[in-house]
């Protein structure tokens, strides 16, 4: 090899050593930006990311209210990443704090952490109008986007077909739910944990019904069964069920009933209509669903409530035994009340 090649090879090898270098050089600067931390406002902690947000959009999002120290180089990073990686920005809130690093933020918000969530226990027997308030009290949201979820035609025709409304369609139990996500969301969330949960066996629409009532009457869980064999006979020989849950869910509000809300003109009442009424009046546990399903085979066709304080009622299968257990009920609640 003659001595211009060999210039030549140096020449270009010292080249590419120096462009390796560069691009080193060049990644390592690129690192270290992305690990310097940034600084939040204490006001401005919490930031909203909508949902169909673009990457570029993301970040100056984040930029409005955590001081990044390379806005430009984040967000090229981020577009970078959603190319090469197919991956999008996770929508929602976000809780950042002084101290994360930037490369931080951008896992964050592809990988949806970082996220504040709260703890929602819903309780057996609330009416999806209750837990609409519970939710928009615990996870600070809208309650009219979970009532409209409920009552949405579409959505009663895919998860409740036949149904008047989602109630009785909506898993009681506690949930991990991110903050401020949408009642909506938190409505579809509970029913697919119902659908969830009954995937051996899906209760019949009067099934659940009986159970919402079952649900309402039952203070102690061990006497479904035999409360659910009460409403079995009297269904089995026509006798109006006479459940005072029902009368209240279609007034609207939970009281002590008037001789006049009993004549009240309304599906619900079952004083004046013989059968289930239209649907659930609640949204029951899973031992109500269980004692409607599997009830007592007794023969009772009346109960009372002791009004010792207890929960627990007495059982009649007459109507004479029923007065007598009323007068008992009554004597109860006075000396209780004095």
């Amino acid at each position: 090899m003659n001595t211009r090649a060999r210039s030549i090879k140096r020449f270009l090898l010292s080249g590419t050593a120096i462009s390796v270098l560069l691009v080193v050089a060049l990644g390592a600067l690129v690192w270290w930006s992305l690990n310097r931390a940034i600084s939040v406002n204490a006001d401005n902690s919490n930031v909203f990311i909508p949902e169909n947000t673009t990457v570029v959009a993301a970040i100056d999002t984040v930029s409005m209210h955590c001081n990044l120290s390379t806005p430009w180089l984040v967000s090229t990073v981020a577009r970078a990443m959603s190319r090469i990686g197919n991956k999008s920005i996770q929508s929602g809130w976000y809780e950042f704090a002084t101290g994360d690093t930037q490369l931080e933020v951008l896992q964050n918000l592809f990988e949806g952490h970082r996220r504040p969530s709260v703890r929602l226990t819903i309780p057996e027997g609330l009416t999806y109008h209750e837990i609409a308030s519970l939710v928009a009290e615990v996870v600070e949201t809208d309650s009219a986007g979970f009532v409209e979820w409920c009552e949405n035609e579409d959505v009663i025709e895919e998860w409740a077909p036949g149904a008047p409304s989602m109630e009785g369609y909506l898993m009681p139990n506690t949930y991990q739910v991110f903050w401020r996500t949408s009642g909506a969301d938190v409505a579809k969330r509970l029913a697919k944990e119902w659908r969830l949960f009954h995937t051996d066996s899906i209760p019949t629409h009067e099934e659940l019904t009986l159970a919402s009532i079952i649900q309402a009457e039952a203070v102690v869980s061990y006497e479904m069964p035999a409360i659910a064999g009460v409403y079995k006979n009297r269904l089995r020989v026509g006798m109006k069920l006479s459940a005072d849950p029902t009368v209240q869910y279609g007034l609207g509000e939970k009281r002590r009933l008037l001789y006049k809300d009993l004549e009240n003109d309304d599906p619900y009442n079952t004083y004046r209509n013989a059968g289930l009424p239209p649907g659930p009046i609640n949204n029951p546990g899973m031992l109500s669903v269980v004692a409607s399903r599997h009830p007592d085979d007794n023969d009772f066709y009346y109960f009372c409530a002791k009004g010792d304080g207890s929960g627990e009622h007495r059982f009649a299968k007459t109507g004479v035994e029923h007065q007598a257990n009323v007068v008992l009920y009554r004597r109860a609640r006075n000396s209780r009340e004095n």
